[in-house]
Parts: structure tokens; C-alpha cells; sequence
């Protein structure tokens, strides 16, 4: 993996913008939630290895797959999975309106927030609730029902919104292989449409790169608008030997990493592991019952870590101590105050969007801060140089020379939005999960980058 530029050479690459692409140079990311641990460094060391083209173990970037599993993974599962609290809010909003579900024992039992029998058969259960709970409406107002409670509903234990409670250290991996070139996908047992629903807001994981299992759905055409309508049986299960399965069908390629936390997700580790190299398995051990759980082959809900556990030191998985590993476990501060030009100099910064809107795909709009004050960077069509000025939080940026070239109208259009709105960029914020944000003088936010540490583009 390549050091730091030096200055001289950095600030000498600035000032020749104009007849020269931009370098990006790679470096490593911070992992500042975690502790300085062997966990901490197994990640650092496999990066280093698959992104460096000197290494035997250089992997090229289009198979750079790494996979996640949620619930207990990149957010907790407790008192139960939050798909499963979801579909019990719903159970209570539409009972009125289904005095027949009080024949049924399992929804019965739900109804009347007995959860030891949930518990109980925890598998059945599921499959009841979801049943009666998520069938007969179509997918977009599926989506609406889910976007409106997760944007409500509290936690019991937090008082958080489940948002909210994404741990933070996978947050920060998430953002570390992205900007290594990795691809990251969930791979989980909740339910796909649940979780695309939110996994891009929260995750930053689009919904093509969500597997999860699949209930029936049918194409219907209604009052001339083609629909998505959702069925109660289940067709996919996406746990244990499911989750390989649902990989190779979803993405055609083996992952080289993959994260879980219960024997649901061995196999999917197995996948990753055993018999390919490179190959890096880690699991989540929650042994924190202050800051979060402390469970592993006795939960008190889902996310069993019996067999996986055993096996780990033999296969040659990491086990994260939530406990010993983690200096943090949820979001915590939006932001890091007091911010500086220092702080921020290093990554080239690629714009992810626009007053809330993606940018174009493959535009690779980029800015590169630099000492004394200078900026530099790609609009997607042409390059631009030129001064800004950093205090705390705030922020401005002198006139911008840009270079003269003409492209697609889409991307001269967005060249446009990009230049009208870093000009009237006013203040910053550089959030835990590594995304810098530039927001105007009514605070509304302008421009929303991340950190690419490695590679080099034009």
C-alpha cells in the first residue's frame, strides 16, 4: 500500500492541475471506534494486502465482494429482530380490521404482547406475523409503511430510533472498504424488501446490493398502473446454506470478506474462507451486556453462537470482542467540532450527491483540499482549481478556474449544480462514518462527499 505524497510533490500536483489528472494517493482510513486491537489490525492487514498490486494476494477491484450480515451484525437483534417489531406494530394497527387473527395462537400470543411464546418458536412465529402482516399490498406501499416507521418507532431498551442504532465501528468499516475499492452487500435472513427500504439511508448500501429471504410476489396491472404485489408464502430463505446460495444467485462471484455474529451465518463464512485465498472471516461476539448484549449460545432472541464459535480459531475467523474491541457502539455526535484544514486534507473527497440528489454514475465529481489553502478537483467534465478558506465549521471558496472541455448534457448540467453549490457553501460537517457534508447558509446541505483513500482516477 502506498504512503502519503510528499507535500512538496502534493502542493506541486495542485498547482499544475490544469495539464495534469488528478492523483489520488492511498492511505489508511480511520477505524477510530475501534480499539488498537488484533481485530482492528486482521482488517487493516487483509486491505493492505488485496488493494496492493505488489502483493501476492492483490485481488482486482471488480472482485473486491464483501459481504455483511444485519441483525446483530451491523445493528442489534434484540429483545428481537427490528423486522419482527416492525411487523408487531403493524399486527396492532390492522387487528381492528382482522378479529380473525385472534383464532390463530401465534398472532394471538403476539397481539397480546406475550412474547415468550414468540420466543419460543421464534422461526414460526415470523412466519405468521410476516404472513398476515406484509401480503396483499403492493411493494411501494410496502415501502411507505416501512420508511414511515423507521423514521417513528423507538427501541425499547434506547429510546433511539432503530436508525439510530447501527453500530458505529461497522459503519466505519462499511466506509473503510468502500473507499478500497470493496463492494459491500447485507446478506441476512430479514426480508429483502424490509431492508431496502432503509439500508441505503442507514448503510449506505443500495438496494441491488441487498440479499435477503423472499416472500411470493405477483405483477398485477390495476387501474392502468403496473404493481408489485406482495404474497404471504415464504420462497427464499436467506439463513444458514441459504445465504451462500442467495450470494452466488445475486452476485455470480465469491466474496473475500464476509462479517456475522451467529451459526445463521457459517456457511456464508465458509463460502468466503475455506478453500480460496485470499479470504477473511470475522464474526461479532457480543459480550458487552452494558453498552449493548452479552450473548452468544443461550440468546435470549435470535442470533445463536454455538458451533461458529468453536469453529472459529480452526477456520481462521477473527472474533470482535464487543466488549474489548469497540471503543464505541452506536452513533454517538453527528459530527467532530472544531474542525480544521488539516483535518480534512489527504482523501480526495468524491461527491455522492447534490442537494440530496445521486450524482450521475461514473461521474467521479471529486475535491482535493490542500495545504495553504488550496482546492482542486474534477467536475465530472473538466477540472478546477482554486482557494478555500477554513474556520471551525465554517467554510468558503474563492472564484474557481475550471478547464474548457464539453460533455454529455447530463454531466454539463451537473457540472453546473456542482459549481453554483460549492460557491455557496458556508459550513461543514465531518460526520463519525467519515461523510463530509457542505451545507449553505440556511443549513440545508449542499454537497455530501466521501473519502477515497485508494486508486488513482482522472
Amino acid at each position: 500500500m502506498n504512503g502519503f505524497a510528499p507535500r512538496g510533490l502534493y502542493l506541486s500536483i495542485l498547482a499544475g492541475l490544469c495539464c495534469a489528472p488528478l492523483q489520488l494517493w492511498a492511505q489508511d482510513a480511520s477505524l477510530s471506534s475501534w480499539a488498537d486491537s488484533e481485530a482492528k489490525a486482521s482488517i487493516i492487514r487483509f486491505v493492505e494486502s488485496v488493494t496492493d498490486p505488489t502483493s501476492e494476494q492483490f485481488v482486482a477491484e471488480a472482485d473486491r465482494i464483501a459481504v455483511f450480515d444485519n441483525d446483530g451484525t451491523l445493528w442489534p437483534e434484540n429483545p428481537l429482530p427490528f423486522q419482527l417489531c416492525f411487523a408487531l406494530d403493524e399486527l396492532k394497527r390492522l387487528a381492528p380490521q382482522h378479529p380473525e387473527w385472534n383464532d390463530n395462537e401465534l398472532l394471538a400470543a403476539a397481539l397480546n404482547g406475550n412474547l415468550d411464546v414468540i420466543k419460543a418458536d421464534l422461526k414460526s412465529a415470523l412466519i405468521a406475523i410476516l404472513g398476515a402482516t406484509h401480503s396483499g399490498m403492493t411493494t411501494a406501499d410496502f415501502q411507505e409503511r416501512v420508511t414511515t416507521w423507521m423514521k417513528q418507532a423507538k427501541h425499547t431498551k434506547y429510546q433511539r430510533l432503530y436508525s439510530e442504532l447501527a453500530y458505529q465501528p461497522m459503519l466505519e468499516v462499511l466506509s473503510y472498504l468502500r473507499a478500497n475499492g470493496f463492494k459491500t452487500y447485507i446478506v441476512s435472513g430479514g426480508g429483502i424488501d424490509f431492508m431496502r427500504a432503509w439500508a441505503e439511508d442507514v448503510y449506505g448500501i443500495p438496494p441491488q446490493q441487498v440479499i435477503g429471504s423472499q416472500g411470493g410476489v405477483v405483477f398485477q396491472i390495476n387501474d392502468g398502473v403496473a404493481e408489485i404485489v406482495k404474497q404471504g408464502q415464504l420462497e427464499f430463505l436467506d439463513d444458514k446454506e441459504g445465504k451462500p446460495v442467495g450470494i452466488y444467485r445475486q452476485i455470480g462471484k465469491r466474496p473475500i470478506l464476509a462479517f456475522g455474529n451467529s451459526d445463521g451465518d457459517k456457511q456464508m463464512l465458509e463460502w468466503t474462507t475455506l478453500g480460496q485465498s485470499p479470504g477473511l472471516g470475522l464474526i461479532v461476539h457480543h459480550t458487552d451486556a452494558e453498552r449493548e448484549y452479552a450473548y452468544d449460545r443461550h440468546p435470549k432472541s435470535s442470533g445463536k453462537l454455538d458451533v461458529a464459535l468453536d469453529e472459529a480459531a480452526g477456520k481462521g475467523w477473527v472474533l470482535v470482542d464487543m466488549a474489548k474491541d469497540w471503543n464505541t457502539v452506536f452513533i454517538g455526535s453527528e459530527e467532530k467540532n472544531e474542525m480544521t484544514l488539516d483535518s480534512i486534507i489527504g482523501p480526495t473527497w468524491m461527491l455522492e450527491t447534490i442537494n440530496g440528489q445521486k450524482v450521475v454514475d461514473q461521474s467521479s465529481t471529486s475535491m482535493i483540499l490542500g495545504a495553504g489553502g488550496k482546492v482542486a478537483g474534477n467536475t465530472g467534465v473538466n477540472r478546477y482549481s482554486g482557494t478555500v478558506t477554513v474556520s471551525a465549521n465554517a467554510i468558503s471558496f474563492g472564484p474557481l478556474a475550471t478547464t474548457r472541455r464539453a460533455g454529455p448534457p447530463a454531466l454539463m448540467a451537473q457540472e453546473s449544480k456542482f459549481l453554483k453549490a460549492i460557491s455557496e457553501a458556508t459550513s461543514m460537517k465531518l460526520a463519525v462514518d467519515g461523510m463530509l457534508t457542505l451545507s449553505n447558509d440556511r443549513d440545508a446541505p449542499v454537497l455530501r462527499f466521501f473519502a477515497n483513500r485508494a486508486g488513482s482516477a482522472e
